[in-house]
């Protein structure tokens, strides 16, 4: 079972294992009961009655205790700024665990404050020296620092993130509730599946977990007049009593694979008033679809551990290789990536991804790229926020090689369950960026094509047009073309990406005149001018 200090951040709670105790002698409202729904995993039920006694507790050394619980209630609910106040007074009331300086540094990191929260993992770091969350957490927030514009724009006058990717809100998709995971189906990319806990919105119930509802598997079709159908649930077998999410499709679109969480209920023995138990076990199912029908889901279990949590599938392109994760012994800190293969005997034993993928941290929603590349998200590489997305290309040496997707693609919030259009520089991503109710959303984004040109005249010293007159563009790249100018003195060329240039302008009897440019690092469309006006020789 998952360690109740290794949960994910509860706006992805519902993909996750758990087990969920009911405890019928205790006072619903007691602080006991707080610490009880906390340790199980029922953060919004915890939030609200761990709040009162925060405040009310007579002894300082309680009123600490519960204000740590009711931070770490807040932080995976991803509701950052609530749970900087509660640690702080926490740290105040005299709690001793160190790891409350951790949590609070990663809270911080999360709303803009980078100087605080490096000053607090320093002093996690005073204590627990060898934690490797704690450097991790003090270099990002040395990254971050030193892209505090980009993070933080409406501090900096407007500045812009120049990185050339373009994100848009897809209010299509989105609702009051976390919506999340998208997943392509087919290479036409015109239907969606996604995960949505707005199925509080209509049965008017939420979970105890999230405070959302739970979540279930919604669908969208591109109509061709460049709009999105209405989202739709999943029928029967998918359904509100259980959680279904994090779809993702094979090739062909035939088959679907999605992590469900089951409830099942089995009576404690002793006595009929004591507790009962609720286990809701993260499971990996693949479903096919005949006939524009989904038929009966059947558990993937690797290896045949059917104890082993399996959650976020993201199967390979030739359908051979199962990515997913889990908090299976064996692996390198909270969640790990793991790989199961298909063989004729069924799936065969979980491997985890190795040291260069997992780390001390979380990593989570794997997918993987037509290329082969695959793409995750951690809170344990280095990067800005919470979680950041991740590219793992694989090496001749068979290790990965994993670089941060960098900005606007990250942010100071959780960002993960990144997808793309085949080979095409753009697709959907989510992010609870600037939400402070820790509300996930889908983000279309795109990096748009660069058009680079090299305009201007050549003339003589006095503006006149010259007979003869040339311009040679020499690239790193090994393009070498001469042109002519027109009638109008003026030239014109289109240039390449990642390219230093040598430009050189001459004419019978004028001295020539030599020009350096590079097209290195521009992610924007430019258009650059040189005018060059020659002399006659003497």
């Amino acid at each position: 079972m998952i360690k109740r200090n290794n949960l994910f951040p509860v706006t992805i709670l519902a993909i996750i294992t758990i087990v969920i105790v009911a405890f019928v002698g205790c006072k619903s409202r007691s602080p006991e009961a707080g610490i009880a729904a906390y340790s199980i995993g029922e953060y919004d039920r915890a939030e609200k009655i761990l709040y009162k006694h925060s405040k009310s507790a007579k002894e300082k050394y309680l009123r600490g205790e519960y204000s740590f619980y009711l931070g770490d209630c807040y932080r995976y609910k991803g509701l950052n700024s609530k749970a900087v106040s509660a640690y702080k007074q926490a740290i105040k009331d005299g709690y001793k665990d160190p790891i409350v300086h951790l949590y609070l540094g990663d809270c911080l990191r999360q709303t803009g404050r980078f100087d605080d929260a490096a000053e607090q993992y320093e002093l996690y770091l005073r204590k627990r020296k060898t934690d490797k969350r704690g450097v991790q957490g003090q270099q990002s927030c040395e990254l971050a620092i030193d892209n505090a514009s980009k993070l933080l724009p409406s501090k900096t006058k407007g500045a812009e993130v120049d990185t050339g990717y373009q994100l848009v809100l897809m209010k299509q998709f989105n609702s009051k509730f976390s919506d999340y995971s998208p997943a392509y189906v087919g290479d036409d990319y015109e239907v969606v599946y996604f995960t949505s806990m707005r199925t509080a919105a209509r049965r008017k119930k939420t979970n105890r977990i999230t405070g959302q509802g739970n979540s279930t598997i919604y669908v969208s079709k591109y109509d061709g007049g460049n709009e999105w159908t209405i989202p739709e649930a999943l029928p029967e077998p998918w359904g509100s009593k259980i959680d279904d999410g994090t779809p993702n499709f094979s090739s062909d679109g035939k088959t679907m694979y999605f992590t469900r969480c089951p409830y099942s209920k089995n009576s404690v023995s002793n006595d009929a008033k004591e507790s009962s138990k609720y286990e809701n076990v993260a499971e990996v199912y693949e479903v096919t679809r005949s006939g524009g029908r989904w038929g009966e889901p059947s558990r993937i279990i690797p290896g045949g551990d059917s104890s082993m949590m399996v959650a976020h599938p993201a199967i390979s392109p030739d359908g051979t290789t199962l990515y997913f994760v889990s908090d299976a012994e064996g692996g390198l800190g909270g969640k790990d990536i793991w790989i199961t293969r298909k063989t004729n005997e069924g799936w065969s034993k979980a491997e985890n991804a190795g040291a260069m993928v997992n780390t001390a941290g979380d990593e989570m929603f794997p997918y993987v790229r037509d290329n082969g590349d695959l793409y995750f998200s951690s809170n344990g590489h280095i990067g800005y926020g919470g979680l950041d997305i991740y590219c793992a290309k694989l090496t001749q040496t068979g290790r990965y090689d994993v670089k941060n997707l960098g900005l606007p693609i990250n942010s100071m919030g959780d960002d993960f369950g990144i997808i793309f259009q085949g080979n095409k520089e753009k697709g959907l991503l989510s992010s609870n960026r600037g939400n402070n109710k820790g509300i996930d959303n889908i983000y279309a984004f795109e990096l748009p094509d660069v058009l680079l040109t090299l305009s201007g005249t050549l003339t003589g010293e006095n503006g006149e047009r010259i007979e003869d007159s040339f311009v040679r563009i020499v690239g790193s790249d090994g393009t070498n073309v001469k042109l002519r100018p027109n009638a109008d003195a003026i030239y014109g060329v289109t240039l390449d990406k990642e390219t230093d240039y040598i430009i050189l302008c001459g004419a019978p009897g004028y001295e020539n005149q030599r020009f350096e440019l590079t097209t290195r690092g521009k992610k924007k469309s430019e258009k650059v001018s040189l005018n060059a006006k020659l002399k006659e020789h003497k």
